[in-house]
């Protein structure tokens, strides 16, 4: 949509009725309700559950103050608490947005966190899932966010699982954080567009993605371009191949915890290839289970489709 201020749908729409399915249905798989919040008691456990994901020490301020969480949602935005057995474990906030080129409108997804003792459950999914839901019934079709993309698990469910677009890849974001997860290293970012009623999300949603087959493409010509060495190093390795693969590690947070040194490896590693070779105009089609972003020119787009 472009332009027009959304209400809430009236009309009957199959999408949103299938974005409600799946996000209820993946909210009982994980154990958890989900809900909105308002007002500053509820904002203040959001809060609070963002500085324990994020490990946010005292000095460096609250990664989302309650007061900032308080007048999000009463301006429209998104704060959505997840919660299991009555304790919170996993929370989102969104702003409302507008693209001044084109005035369309969507949702930037700032932050989305689980306990990090919870995960594997499913939790973050939920919380996707359930953000599309609440964007399409607010007439909202885009929603857009960053994500680190040393972060495994965070690569498989952005791209593989809920079937976002990568739309650019972005330096030194948000300057060096003081936190557990960042550790004052460079904060480049993946940026994402997930198009809501696109038929790649809408695959995505009922389960239909699989995975590209990366012996498959090996076989048709596709060279890795860094992997992972036998320390956990990054191995970069020269490769002028139409088709080239990126490997990032199974765990970069442990790394940057246990190994400060490696872990400024894999940020230039990744920005000197992956980084690098989006912002020439290359795409990611796809990421296997395992870690490996496939490149590709753009005419050469085809296994993200199929995820």
């Amino acid at each position: 949509m472009t332009g027009a201020q959304p209400d809430p749908l009236d009309a009957a729409d199959p999408v949103v009725d299938e974005a409600v399915a799946t996000a209820a249905q993946a909210a009982s798989a994980a154990g958890v309700s989900i809900n909105d919040v308002h007002g500053h008691d509820r904002a203040r456990q959001v809060s609070e559950l963002f500085d324990r994901v994020w490990g946010r020490s005292p000095d460096a301020g609250p990664l989302f103050a309650v007061e900032v969480l308080t007048a999000l949602a009463k301006a429209g935005g998104q704060v959505t608490l997840a919660e299991s057995d009555g304790e919170p474990v996993g929370a989102t906030a969104g702003l409302l947005g507008r693209e001044h080129a084109t005035g369309r409108l969507f949702v930037h997804s700032h932050v989305t966190g689980v306990l990090p003792e919870l995960g594997g459950r499913g939790i973050g999914r939920a919380l996707k899932w359930h953000q599309r839901a609440w964007s399409l019934t607010r007439g909202f079709d885009q929603v857009r966010w960053t994500f680190d993309p040393l972060v495994r698990r965070n690569a498989v469910l952005n791209l593989l699982v809920l079937g976002a677009q990568p739309a650019g890849y972005e330096r030194d974001v948000y300057g060096r954080l003081d936190d557990a997860r960042n550790v004052r290293l460079p904060t480049d970012r993946l940026h994402l567009e997930w198009d809501l009623r696109s038929p790649r999300v809408r695959a995505a949603a009922s389960g239909r993605n699989a995975a590209p087959d990366i012996d498959g493409l090996r076989r048709a010509g596709a060279e890795v371009w860094v992997s992972v060495g036998d320390h956990g190093q990054p191995v970069v390795t020269p490769t002028r191949a139409g088709r080239r693969l990126v490997q990032v590690p199974p765990d970069i947070e442990s790394i940057r915890r246990t190994d400060q040194s490696t872990a400024a490896d894999w940020a230039q590693a990744v920005r000197d290839t992956l980084g690098a070779a989006l912002e020439a105009g290359q795409r990611i089609s796809g990421i296997t289970r395992d870690g490996w972003y496939v490149l590709a020119d753009p005419a050469g787009v085809t296994e993200l489709a199929d995820a």
